[in-house]
């Protein structure tokens, strides 16, 4: 028996026993008294059951409540069965105590909470790591994460914000505000056992730093031009590594996200249509709220097409650092010495900005926010529809445009 912080990761690892080991969950989440959540692995099993061990008489008395196999569940379903079970015993035995455990609940159980049972779309590397600096982050002597949620107001958070407003990182601050704001949202819509509670309270971080101290979110003015493709095209060219110049001409190629559409691309959105090949984004992959189709230049298929039998599910994987899929972090340090090397100004995320503009500069009737997906795109006078594609005609006349461009600004290269 020992103890484990059960994330899905961690329990894919744990290695099959003929002897059954019991794995104690130290997540802080599933702590109530006298109840554990617990795996029990076998030769061929991995269960996961609740262990309610109450005082009885003065001896311990324990009993197994089974929640589901691990396999066949994700650990966000068996939590949440575990949690369902918790309050069946606690509210049998006493309602003040479910009141109280609930009231006392932090901070770092609403963001454990998010990150475990947020589906689709995952939260990015970049957000988790985010999350856990936010929870480590030390206030009044006491870690963020164990703040009590229901004493939190927006002054609270205010001034667990205010050093980086002191330091004039307003991005910095305003992202960590939008983290709580997001999580508590979260936990109201899906958090069972915290909902009651919190729709009492007002989201502590619903407020404006532009209210606050005159800050406004600006959009990055940074994109490459075209006329600077061929420089472009010859710096990521000197990178050692092809998949990192693959997943940089995919995002100048399509004006995708490239964190989380082009490297979380996979294999079953492939689709032939007519002799044509598309990306059908389902809804809910990354953001957005409606399903989106991209049509696939052959010169993109030709990069795809190189990854075939590297993953089963993805295109585009990771193959060699520690992450499954691409992040900004794999892709850092290529970047900085592009940018000592080559003197770059851009940046991976400002190729989208690229490839929207440049596509209205080659005709101003493209309405290129089509191909990326973006809201008050109708074009009443051309929507073309073909079976489940929406402006078939006018994203392939778009798309042929722009890659024509592209194959010119290469032919400059080649020379």
């Amino acid at each position: 028996m020992s103890g484990l912080k059960l994330t899905a990761s961690n329990i894919q690892r744990l290695p099959f026993s003929s002897k059954r080991t019991v794995y104690i969950d130290k997540e802080p989440s599933t702590k109530w008294r006298d109840c554990d959540f617990i795996l029990i692995v076998g030769a061929r099993t991995k269960t996961a059951y609740l262990r309610y061990r109450p005082m009885v008489n003065g001896k311990r008395k324990t009993q197994y409540i089974k929640l589901g196999s691990a396999i066949e569940n994700t650990l966000g379903q068996l939590r949440k069965s575990y949690e369902k079970e918790v309050m069946k015993i606690k509210s049998e035995n006493s309602v003040f105590l479910v009141d109280r455990d609930i009231r006392k609940a932090k901070l770092s159980e609403l963001f454990a909470f998010y990150l475990e049972n947020k589906e689709n779309p995952t939260p990015s590397e970049h957000d988790q790591k985010g999350m856990k600096r936010l929870m480590d982050q030390t206030h009044n002597d006491q870690k963020v994460g164990d703040l009590v949620c229901i004493d939190q107001n927006t002054f609270t958070i205010r001034k667990i914000l205010q050093p980086d407003i002191d330091k004039e990182s307003f991005y910095v601050a305003n992202q960590k505000r939008e983290y709580i704001q997001r999580v508590w949202n979260y936990s109201v819509r899906n958090n069972e056992k915290l909902v009651d509670v919190l729709n009492k309270y007002t989201n502590p971080g619903s407020f404006s730093l532009k209210d606050w101290v005159g800050w406004t979110k600006q959009p990055s003015e940074v994109l490459l031009e075209k006329k600077d493709y061929p420089e472009f095209f010859e710096a990521v060219n000197s990178l050692h590594r092809s998949d990192f110049k693959d997943l940089i001409y995919m995002a100048l190629f399509t004006g995708q996200h490239p964190y989380a559409e082009i490297a979380k691309m996979r294999w079953n959105q492939i689709e032939e249509v007519d002799g044509q090949h598309w990306w059908m984004m389902e809804k809910g992959f990354h953001k957005t709220g409606t399903p989106h189709q991209f049509p696939l230049h052959p010169m993109v298929m030709d990069i795809i097409n190189r990854y075939k039998g590297s993953h089963d599910v993805y295109v585009f994987p990771n193959l060699i650092d520690k992450s499954e899929l691409h992040t900004k972090d794999t892709l850092k340090s290529a970047l900085k010495k592009l940018r000592r090397t080559h003197k770059i100004t851009w940046d991976v995320r400002c190729l989208r900005a690229s490839f929207l503009t440049t596509l209205g500069e080659i005709d101003i009737t493209f309405r290129s926010g089509i191909l990326a997906n973006q809201a008050g795109q109708n074009i009443t006078e051309k929507t073309y529809m073909r079976g489940k594609i929406k402006y078939y005609d006018f994203k392939i006349d778009m798309i042929n445009a722009y890659m024509d461009l592209i194959q010119d600004k290469l032919s400059v290269v080649s020379k």
